[in-house]
């Protein structure tokens, strides 16, 4: 019974690793990420999907217009997969500036980010994993 359950457990545990092995290393999100948000009707399409702009980096852009509101957004894969469902990882952490990185939360559930654009125009939204934490910030596209 014993040797049933060492060997049971053993090969849970080689599952689960084996669903956490990555090829090189590191995580390809431009094959699943999108910037997901209201602008989108939070659909994953795939012209708001991320491409990599260096190791552990990701960017897409998106047209905001600049009214006065907030525009609620995450990253995400197309079924919110725990994982890759990423928004604020703290209160703090909610409203995005232009250019300052904010840490987030890859395992959230209704912890949106907002932005408020300063002028209507095209941004450049950034997924960066390349700290211990993942970080996300938006800069003015040219």
């Amino acid at each position: 019974m014993n040797r049933k359950l060492t060997t049971l457990a053993l090969a849970s545990v080689m599952a689960i690793t084996a669903g956490c092995a990555t090829t090189g290393g590191e995580r390809d999100y431009s094959k699943s990420l999108y910037l997901r948000g209201q602008f989108a009707w939070w659909d994953a399409l795939p012209e708001y999907k991320v491409k990599k702009v260096d190791n552990g980096l990701y960017r897409t852009e998106v047209e905001l217009k600049a009214d006065g509101q907030p525009y609620e957004f995450k990253f995400g894969d197309a079924n919110w997969t725990s994982g890759t469902n990423c928004g604020s990882l703290s209160e703090e952490d909610k409203d995005v500036q232009l250019n300052k990185p904010v840490k987030t939360n890859c395992s959230a559930v209704f912890e949106n980010f907002r932005f408020t654009p300063p002028e209507t125009g095209t941004y450049g939204f950034y997924f960066d994993v390349r700290g211990e934490t993942p970080e996300i910030y938006i800069d003015e596209a040219n």
